[in-house]
């Protein structure tokens, strides 16, 4: 098997059980990538999520575009993206048609046993980023105080800003560790400024009055820091007040995001069918999907290229060990968060069916998938 379709098959089965929203999806990849199949290391994981909270876009999608990268070059990130999109998106797409529903009782009830597992999925990864990423106490303190300054202060910028004097402590506090080699980028490095270019040149061209449909999209998609539920009020200005839709077919279209796996960047293969662009639903579902996710991997491969060639320096080193130490503390309120949703965790059969679920994980009694398949299941009929 070639290692761009294999890229693409993990990608695939991740793509269809990863429920519970950008952070659970970043602890299933490392129970994947990094644990089962150690494609990539936990330090290395760690830079690269700690890259992507820097840039707008989809950041789980990010990541899995540049752990496939690693993998198997462009062809391997490529593969990797479309495996991890399509499940959603086709539903998505059969949604906006009038094929199948949601919202029904046992729709809801598996999607509380998905969110239990997602839970279990988090602390699982906490456990062991923190066990490898924040091993001495300094780089506890620092993730602790990371955790209880987004704790406070719930604005989605303060991520960026956190993980960034994180890095920034790590250069004057903490070891560089062992060396790591720059990537020396050579003629591909042209291909990164040249990312870098496409990606202001559409963004210049989007601005310019109403440009359309696939206009709003791009630039929602471009703009949105945090994950994929912030750019809800950014389509939403460019879709219904741009007069392509109403507000119920949108929040309609959102609500339905809520209960498919994979990154909710895919709600953009709704609206290109609902703003009925292209007069093709298939053909306005491809276009919205490209111009939604497009920015951002324009700025994954422009800041990567460039990131290459800086991750040598020893300065650098200290600062990625400062910023892994800052993710472990975003994971940690992000868990929190999660536990504390009302939705979830109801009473003590949910607590008991945690524990054992974060148990099975850890030990490695049955895979991810296969757990999250007898969750589903179990909560459905339980509905």
């Amino acid at each position: 098997m070639s290692a761009v379709i294999e890229c693409f098959l993990v990608a695939l089965r991740l793509g269809l059980t990863s429920f519970g929203g950008p952070v659970a999806h970043v602890s299933y990849f490392r129970e994947e990538y990094v644990g089962r199949l150690e494609w990539i290391t936990e330090s290395r994981f760690a830079e690269i999520m700690s890259l992507t909270q820097f840039i707008p876009g989809p950041g789980s999608s990010q990541l899995g575009a540049a752990i496939g990268y690693e993998r198997a070059g462009l062809l391997g990130g490529f593969a990797t993206w479309i495996g991890f999109t399509l499940p959603s998106a086709l539903i998505l797409i059969l949604v906006a048609l009038g094929v199948g529903d949601l919202s029904g009782d046992q729709a809801q009830g598996a999607l509380r046993g998905l969110k239990l597992v997602a839970l279990a999925v988090v602390t699982g990864a906490l456990v062991g980023m923190r066990k490898s990423l924040a091993p001495d106490l300094r780089r506890i303190i620092l993730a602790f105080l990371v955790l209880v300054t987004l704790w406070v202060f719930s604005y989605q910028w303060m991520t960026v800003l956190m993980i960034t004097i994180s890095g920034a402590i790590g250069v004057f506090t903490l070891s560089a560790g062992e060396k790591i080699e720059e990537q020396k980028t050579g003629e591909r490095g042209l291909l990164g400024w040249g990312a870098l270019f496409v990606f202001f040149l559409l963004l210049f061209v989007s601005m310019g009055g109403d440009r359309g449909p696939l206009a709003g999209i791009y630039r929602a998609g471009s703009l949105v820091f945090g994950g994929g539920h912030v750019v809800l009020p950014l389509l939403q200005e460019s879709m219904v007040e741009g007069g392509y839709m109403p507000n119920e077919v949108f929040l309609g279209g959102y609500g339905a995001t809520q209960g498919v796996p994979g990154p909710v960047f895919t709600f953009a293969a709704f609206l290109g069918v609902k703003a009925n662009i292209f007069d093709n639903p298939w053909l306005g579902a491809g276009a919205a999907l490209i111009a939604v996710f497009l920015p951002g991997m324009l700025l994954l491969g422009g800041t990567m290229r460039i990131w290459g060639r800086l991750r040598g320096k020893r300065w650098a080193q200290r600062a990625v060990n400062g910023a892994n130490a800052g993710v472990v503390g975003v994971l940690g309120v992000a868990l929190l968060r999660m536990a504390t949703d009302q939705s979830i965790l109801t009473g003590w059969i949910d607590f008991g069916c945690l524990a054992i679920f974060f148990l099975i994980l850890r030990k490695k009694f049955i895979p991810v998938w296969a757990l999250v398949i007898i969750s589903a299941t179990g909560g459905a009929l339980i509905a």
